[in-house]
């Protein structure tokens, strides 16, 4: 009974860590495979190395991370004299540094 337990104590405690480990939303991935594909080929080798790649930004960055990312990204694409002084802020340039860095290791990893 005691070892019953335990082994059933131990693969909660696993399973739940393994989720923590993988926060992004199934709608977060698939937009990046969707994107992905679009911007290379639309065929099944490539669904699979952009999954992969998503899948592998996913265990080096939070989901939160990737989103603050990704908004400042779209903000850096602009222009305007707010989207200028935006790119100087230490908080953006970090958060960009973390994505290309996770998305670099995702490209040697899946392409």
């Amino acid at each position: 009974m005691l070892k019953t337990l335990i082994l059933l104590s131990f693969t909660i405690i696993t399973f739940s860590s393994s989720l923590k480990s993988s926060d992004f939303p199934t709608l977060a991935r698939s937009e990046f495979v969707f994107a992905c594909m679009s911007s290379n080929q639309s065929n099944r080798d490539f669904m699979a190395k952009c999954s992969c790649a998503i899948d592998e930004i996913a265990k080096r960055i939070k989901y939160e991370e990737y989103a603050q990312a990704e908004a400042i990204a779209r903000l850096w694409e602009g222009a305007s004299p707010r989207e200028e002084a935006f790119k100087s802020v230490g908080l953006s340039k970090e958060r960009m540094d973390k994505l290309f860095r996770a998305q670099a290791a995702s490209e040697l990893e899946c392409f």
